[in-house]
Formats: C-alpha cells, structure tokens, sequence
C-alpha cells in the first residue's frame, strides 16, 4: 500500500511545487511508481511536469465532484504521465478554486480526498500532495488523506513561529480525523543565502524539532524554475545541477528514515 504525503506551507513561494516534483522525480528513478496529485488550483505542479490541462480534462476537482456525488468512476481516471519523467499526475486547473469555496457548508468535504486517494494506494508506491497555500479546506483534505506531513521553510522569511501554526492545525486534524497523520520531516530551502537571520532561524528549528528537519539542505538554482518550464523534473533537465544533488540526497534521507 501506497505512502500518502502532503507538502504543506501556508506561505507561497517556498518551494512545495519544486519539492514535490523533484522528489517525486527521484523517487521514481529509485523505482518506486509515483502519484503526485495537484490540489493547487494554479497548477503550477502540472504545468511543471508537462501537463497542460485543457478545458475538457478530467481533473482532481472531477474526482471529488464525482465522489461527492456518488459516481463510482474508474480509478485511474485522469491520472496522466509526466511528459519527460517517470511518475504520473493527477492534475489541477483553476476550477479547483471555485471548487473549494463551494465546499465551506458541506459536512463531508474533508474527507473527499482521503477517499480518491484510498482508490490509488494499491496502485502506487508513493503519493505526494501539492497544497496551495493556505491551511483552508483543500489543505485540510490533503492533511486528512494522508499519512504524513513535510513542510519546507525558507527561513529567511518563516522561522519557528510559521512552522508552529502548520504543525497546530496539523495536530487538529490528527485528533479529530486523522489519527495516524505524523511529521515527515522539515525541509530547508534557499540555503544560499546565509545572512544572521537565516542562520538564527535555522538554528532555532534545529533546536525546536530536532531530527525532524532533515540534514540534507536544498540551495536555490535558477535551474528549477528552468526545468518546470521546460515541463520535466531537474533530474531529468540537468542532473549534474547542485540542487538535482541535493534533492536526491533528501530522497535518500526519507527513504533512510523511513526504514528505521
């Protein structure tokens, strides 16, 4: 059965797009089969792998409209390969947000995800889930569906205090609906830059979570945003890059801990 992760920050711009592609990317070449699922309505993840979604597509939004209503649709329904990579997608559009606003009085809205993604486990080794970013009701729905959290932190910008408000409604969504949700792990990003701040901020997430910040650091490359616009993972665009490294020694990692 498939592991379920959502790659969550309230914050734009920090990096959960890049990290779900390119771990999902390496652990594809580590030979694991890969689902990553866009529950952003910008879908930046899709476009990032090559997936442009035109206006009659069956989408995540179709999914949980379909759950929602009942339909026992197949399971692998729109579920498409990436162009350049070996994992596949389950992409988004802009539909999704409007989808998302129409959700606020439905009782059973937390839980739609969790249940297209129990269609998928046996399918899949690995699911990753790209959140938008906020902590509303399709975040809540990737918290809810699977089994662990992973949150990267540029810490020139979020320090403890933004980690703690994830990890609080992370901890709200455990004990009223999902009682096996756990930390994966925090991710440093944007290493480059060391000024004080940085640094005082890193330290204080190492000292506030421990071993769940991952070793491994990921530096800023211009070379992700090349890649995502090329459609393919920076593993497949330019595998020598600082960053590819760095991304497969966190893959690495996970899969290290993982078997502890």
């Amino acid at each position: 059965m498939g592991k379920v992760t959502a790659i969550v920050n309230q914050k734009g711009g920090v990096g959960k797009t890049t990290t779900a592609i390119n771990l999902g990317a390496c652990f594809a070449r580590m030979g694991e089969r890969v689902l990553l699922i866009d529950m952003d309505g910008q879908g930046n993840m899709s476009r990032g792998l090559g997936c442009k979604v035109k206006r009659s597509q069956y989408t995540i939004r179709n999914a949980l409209v379909d759950i929602m209503n009942g339909v026992d649709a197949d399971p692998m329904k729109g579920i498409v390969p990436a162009k350049y990579d070996p994992l596949y997608i389950m992409p988004a559009d802009k539909q999704l947000l409007a989808f998302e606003r129409s959700l606020k009085n439905e009782q059973e809205a937390p839980y739609l995800l969790r249940r297209f993604v129990e269609k998928q486990q046996w399918n899949f080794d690995r699911i990753l889930i790209d959140c938008s970013p906020s902590l509303g009701v399709l975040t809540q729905n990737a918290l809810v569906a699977s089994h662990s959290v992973m949150i990267p932190v540029d810490p020139e910008f979020f320090g403890v205090e933004g980690v703690e408000q994830i990890t609080s409604t992370m901890n709200g969504v455990q004990r009223k609906m999902n009682p096996e949700l756990y930390l994966e792990g925090i991710v440093i990003v944007r290493r480059n830059n060391v000024s004080i701040a940085k640094r005082t901020n890193v330290e204080n997430l190492r000292q506030r979570y421990g071993d769940k910040v991952y070793k491994t650091e990921l530096p800023s490359s211009v070379k992700a945003s090349e890649a995502q616009a090329h459609g393919m993972s920076l593993i497949s665009y330019m595998s020598w890059n600082h960053l590819t490294r760095s991304y497969q020694a966190l893959a690495n990692e996970v899969v290290a801990n993982e078997q502890q």
